[in-house]
């Protein structure tokens, strides 16, 4: 409890740049409109992962892509200048294959409802 008081005081000293002077108890203005609260917390969540995809690396240019989401996805594959290699629409845990990928480098990313959710390297040897 005194650790989320410590917290709240200092998000607030942040905000509005006043604190109490610890020997008058006089307020008195932050000069510095750009420093940094540096005791804020992140919340760091683990990311389940919503696509399958095997075998990476490939050796032959085949690639199977499966979904573990009861969710339509869309899938896509670029090559790393941004050109679209594959697009795919993937329903309710479906699984499909990608053939005839070049020895290479691609990127693919999977949108659930226009979002972004996960996204990685592919690799062709």
């Amino acid at each position: 409890m005194k650790r989320k008081i410590i917290n709240a005081a200092l998000i607030l000293v942040a905000i509005t740049g006043v604190y109490a002077s610890p020997k008058t108890g006089r307020s008195a203005d932050n000069n510095f409109s750009d420093s940094l609260l540096t005791t804020t917390k992140i919340k760091v969540e683990a990311k389940k992962s919503v696509i399958k995809l095997y075998p990476n690396p490939s050796w032959n240019g085949t690639i199977t892509v499966s979904s573990n989401t009861t969710e339509k996805l869309h899938f896509y594959i670029f090559d790393l200048d941004g050109t679209l290699i594959h697009q795919a629409v993937l329903k309710e845990k479906q699984k499909i294959t990608v053939n005839d990928l070049k020895k290479g480098v691609y990127m693919y990313d999977a949108f659930l409802n226009d979002e972004s959710i996960e996204y990685g390297k592919i690799t062709v040897k």
